[in-house]
């Protein structure tokens, strides 16, 4: 395999606002009773931001798969809300991307914070 973690310099960075729908909700999700984001949405939102900055720099036969996710979830999130995620690339090892995260509501308090592992692969080793 190619060594790909040459396309991704140390220091990038995406953001991207977000505007919380019912769908994302703790209680929507069951992951809690309450009418705030739930983490497992803030996590799928951090993924996106990722991905959007590892795939447009990577070959097209190339793809990037989460390997781990350490998120610390400090204040709740309304509905209808809008959050800012915000991600860094930390440290690249070959295929392995190190990145670091944030998430700011608009008063721009610090709503999430977190560490994501990621592998670059090429796609034709997995089964279709």
């Amino acid at each position: 395999m190619e060594e790909v973690g040459h396309y991704l310099k140390q220091g990038i960075h995406h953001s991207k606002e977000f505007i919380i729908k019912r769908e994302e909700l703790a209680s929507f999700l069951k992951t809690g009773d309450m009418d705030f984001v739930a983490t497992p949405s803030l996590i799928v939102f951090m993924e996106q931001v990722v991905c959007e900055l590892v795939h447009e720099r990577i070959p097209p036969e190339y793809t990037s798969i989460s390997a781990e996710i350490n998120i610390k979830h400090l204040i709740p999130v309304n509905i209808d809300s809008t959050i800012t995620c915000s991600a860094h690339l930390k440290f690249v090892d070959q295929e392995k991307l190190f990145f670091d995260f944030a998430f700011f509501n608009n008063e721009k308090d610090i709503v999430a914070i977190g560490a994501h592992e990621r592998f670059i692969v090429l796609k034709s080793k997995f089964p279709k």
